[in-house]
């Protein structure tokens, strides 16, 4: 009779609000969105739940990026779809959440991992370093060897309990609209080559035994990756 309570969150919210305005015609296709920063004042929403949003309709095909020169209402409301892949992204968490989340946790288990990582541990994150650089301009296999590269880390920390955290934010990692937002950063020309150089210094801290600076890498790579994600692009 009862059901579990649930919070809706936020971008969903704003994904619902767009897809009625379409339905009442409010919205029509081909129509450019305003910019986000004004999206976010009408709507009273963070920057980051709006960059949530408009990934979550580019996903369910309602909207459109076009190269840098904003988002477009695309008019897509293919009911049977539109359901199933809603209650999808419905049952995700937030990016910026699990970004907020891996600052706290992976910044301390960098530190730890520099200070008991095995050769074999130093030589597990170095191949997962190889691969992501070998692989930077096949965005899909980068962002893999990405997240390998930090589930190398986690199992360096010798933790079970820890390692189990690391498994667990890694596995929420395939989202899509983590994937989605992070194949857009990857998609800058510049973030490519800095991703890989700031892997290369948390791998250096950790393998040169350096606890303070990997916990300062991790940081600092995460943090970056959150700036990227909200501020580059989407007009």
């Amino acid at each position: 009779m009862f059901r579990k309570v649930k919070t809706k969150k936020v971008y969903m919210k704003i994904v619902e609000q767009i897809r009625n305005l379409i339905k009442e015609d409010k919205l029509k296709p081909g129509v450019k969105l305003p910019s986000e920063q004004i999206l976010a004042e009408k709507l009273g929403a963070s920057r980051s739940s709006l960059r949530e949003a408009i990934s979550a309709l580019e996903i369910l095909g309602i909207t459109e990026s076009r190269g840098g020169k904003g988002n477009y209402i695309k008019g897509n409301l293919n009911s049977t779809l539109y359901e199933q892949v809603f209650k999808e992204l419905e049952e995700e968490e937030s990016p910026f959440e699990i970004l907020e989340a891996r600052k706290v946790v992976e910044t301390e288990i960098a530190g730890l991992a520099a200070k008991k990582a095995t050769e074999g541990d130093i030589a597990a994150i170095k191949e997962s370093l190889n691969k992501m650089k070998e692989n930077m301009t096949d965005i899909p296999k980068a962002i893999e060897f990405d997240r390998e590269f930090h589930i190398n880390i986690g199992r360096a920390a010798h933790n079970t309990i820890l390692f189990s955290i690391t498994f667990y934010l890694a596995d929420i990692l395939k989202g899509k609209l983590w994937i989605k937002l992070l194949e857009k950063s990857w998609s800058i020309p510049s973030h490519p080559q800095k991703y890989c150089e700031e892997h290369n210094e948390i791998f250096n801290a950790i393998k040169n035994k350096d606890s303070k600076g990997a916990r300062n890498r991790m940081y600092d790579h995460l943090d970056d990756v959150g700036r990227d994600l909200l501020n580059e692009y989407g007009n």
